[in-house]
């Protein structure tokens, strides 16, 4: 394992062409021979050459703006895609689907914890030999998995159908379905994404979106309703499995030898992320769940249409935090270099998202009437709060990867007591859409300042020590020069 301070990148001929996508530092030069990795002979080279080497600030805007751009794409297709589910299925069977779709997340919680786990592995390892292995050997058991979990999932189709009041049991069947596509692909996305090759992950992603928005429109056009509905979402997990692997086999094709990972070795970067998903698959999707329980048929419909107009922030944003992760992962040695990333991914999500929150405040109902149609007007007032419940969990979120890079077991205290929280403030506030709309917002604003402090100490306390081994480092230099 390499150490966690910042490393010089590395150059060099076949590698550099087999990571041009992600604009920045690629995997070592030994993994695409599948050597050992030598160094130079020589003396070593100083401590202030390797310092400014450092990766510019330039590559990973690059990065963020290339694969912001394609997950944007993403967004609005998504967006288009409930947009035309709510207005061709009105309130009660939109209410219906919504439930599937959160179903489906919640299924795949396991799926991103994987990726976000790799991710952060191969942020640290850093060259092609160990993604080839991860790849063709460590992705079985996701797979094994996935099959386990549709079995035992489709066994529950009748209780869970009941909870949901859910008219076919069979709908409960395909949500399951998407767990073996969704765990199989779980490997080669955390891969790519820990190498940094954002333009081949966006790709794929848009790919997965764009079949996706054309299988509703045929299904809904043989007029299959709920189930056509939940047939695209399946086939938007199947492609977004399918196109990563053949993309990252492409870039694998000269590793001749794998080199095998000691994943013990990488012990919190593997664990810390099942924090992270259970974090943001809850936040996300507890609300749309718990009304449908709460709520009238007609009113759980209507607060789902009002989750995805507040979700047009996280659409919006979703794309940062997997962008910043491998790089505070990658130089987490460096606090100061962590502070700006961090800085700039904070402000991006406040532009994106405060834009977002202006149209909504100045024109609730024209957004209301253009997204969802008549029928739907009745949440225009909430619009602007449920907006901004997401901007604070955007917020959050990056926060919690900011934690997770650092390996501090706090992100742990975010995931299960703000999860608590939000369960709390929706069955104490459960009076209808604007109670509801009050326990998210005031739940995310809880979450987002306590995790700002939080990550303001961790960043001073790491500039302090900085500036404490600056004179010894630089004393140690002037004796070694003094030597020679």
């Amino acid at each position: 394992m390499r150490p966690a301070a910042v490393e010089a990148p590395r150059e060099g001929g076949a590698d550099a062409a087999a990571v041009e996508a992600s604009g920045t530092e690629g995997p070592t030069p030994a993994a695409v021979g599948g050597g050992p990795e030598t160094a130079p002979p020589g003396p070593a080279p100083s401590a202030a050459p390797a310092a400014r080497r450092q990766p510019p600030l330039g590559a990973f805007l690059r990065d963020g703006t290339t694969y912001w751009l394609a997950m944007l794409l993403v967004g609005v297709l998504n967006l288009g895609f409930n947009i035309l589910a709510a207005r061709r299925l009105e309130p009660v069977a939109y209410g219906e689907f919504s439930a599937i779709a959160a179903l489906v997340n919640l299924f795949l919680i396991a799926d991103d914890t994987v990726s976000r786990a790799i991710a952060g592995v191969m942020a640290t390892l850093n060259d092609l030999a160990s993604a080839a292995w991860l790849v063709r050997v460590a992705a079985r058991a996701p797979i094994v998995l996935g099959v386990a979990g549709t079995i035992v999932v489709g066994s529950l189709a009748g209780p869970l159908a009941r909870l949901l009041h859910l008219d076919h049991p069979y709908w409960i069947w395909i949500a399951a379905a998407a767990l073996v596509p969704g765990y199989a692909g779980s490997v080669t996305v955390g891969v790519l994404q820990g190498l940094r090759l954002f333009r081949d992950a966006g790709a794929a992603n848009l790919l997965a979106a764009v079949l996706k928005f054309a299988m509703l429109v045929l299904l809904l056009g043989l007029g299959w309703g709920v189930t056509g509905a939940s047939l695209a979402t399946l086939t938007e997990v199947t492609i977004a499995w399918v196109a990563p692997v053949a993309l990252l086999t492409w870039r694998l094709r000269a590793v001749r030898t794998p080199t095998p990972v000691q994943l013990g070795a990488h012990a919190n970067l593997l664990s810390l992320p099942v924090a992270l998903t259970v974090a943001r698959l809850l936040f996300f999707n507890l609300d749309i769940l718990m009304a449908r329980h709460y709520l009238g048929a007609t009113q759980a419909g209507l607060f789902a249409a009002l989750g995805v107009a507040g979700r047009i922030i996280a659409y919006g944003t979703g794309a940062l935090p997997p962008v910043i992760y491998p790089y505070l992962v990658r130089y987490r040695g460096d606090t100061r270099l962590t502070l700006r990333y961090l800085l700039l991914t904070l402000g991006a999500t406040v532009a994106a998202g405060g834009a977002a929150i202006a149209l909504f405040v100045l024109a609730p109902d024209s957004i209301v009437g253009l997204l969802f149609g008549r029928s739907f007007q009745a949440i225009s007032p909430y619009v602007g709060w449920y907006g901004l419940a997401f901007l604070l969990y955007s917020l959050t979120y990056v926060l919690l990867h900011f934690l997770v890079a650092r390996q501090s077991w706090w992100v742990w205290g975010y995931a299960l007591g703000g999860s608590a929280l939000e369960a709390a403030a929706l069955v104490l506030l459960h009076g209808g859409i604007g109670q509801f709309t009050l326990a998210v917002t005031g739940c995310f604003g809880v979450l987002t300042v306590l995790g700002t402090v939080h990550a303001a100490l961790l960043l001073l306390r790491g500039l302090r020590a900085e500036r404490r081994a600056a004179p010894r480092a630089l004393g140690g230099q002037d004796a070694l020069t003094a030597s020679e």
